[in-house]
């Protein structure tokens, strides 16, 4: 098989579109350990159970240090920015709305957490390889323009340059 045959082939979409939305229930559904006003459960760890976790077990002395000194003290600032962040990630990936744009911010807090979480015992740190690599996944394919609302954002004239990057 040569460069110009795989240029020519076309893998269906549906299959991603599908993984898009599944993860983006994934995010949502992960926000129910961090609801707002106290980022707290009702039974089991919270957010900020997490963080200590992070600052306890870094795989990297630089983040532990900034977690421990910059992310707990400013605890309710970041849990509120964790929260919107994991929460439009969520709708974007779910609805397939501004799909890139999702799943660069989707990826990015991927990363965040592999690294964060990569020493802290008991954790599967592939788990978040495989979430990043979905990010990528959606980036790269535009993946709402299947079964998602920038299908839609990308049919009507005029389509700007900015609605075309982030769909």
């Amino acid at each position: 098989m040569n460069i110009d045959t795989l240029r020519r082939e076309r893998a269906p979409l549906w299959p991603i579109a599908l993984a898009r939305i599944a993860i983006g229930v994934l995010w949502l559904f992960s926000l129910r350990w961090k609801l707002p006003p106290d980022f707290a459960p009702d039974a089991g760890r919270g957010l900020l159970d997490y963080l200590q976790l992070e600052a306890q077990f870094p795989a990297f002395a630089l983040y532990g240090r900034f977690v421990e000194a910059v992310v707990i003290p400013n605890f309710t600032l970041f849990a509120w920015v964790i929260f919107l962040t994991e929460l439009l990630v969520g709708l974007s990936l779910l609805t397939g709305t501004l799909t890139r744009l999702g799943a660069a911010v989707g990826l990015l807090m991927a990363l965040n957490l592999g690294v964060g979480m990569l020493a802290v015992p008991n954790e599967w740190p592939w788990s978040y390889v495989m979430l990043a690599m979905f990010h990528f996944i959606f980036l790269i394919t535009a993946a709402g323009r299947v079964l998602g609302v920038d299908a839609w954002l990308r049919r009507r004239p005029p389509t700007g340059f900015w609605v075309r990057m982030l769909t």
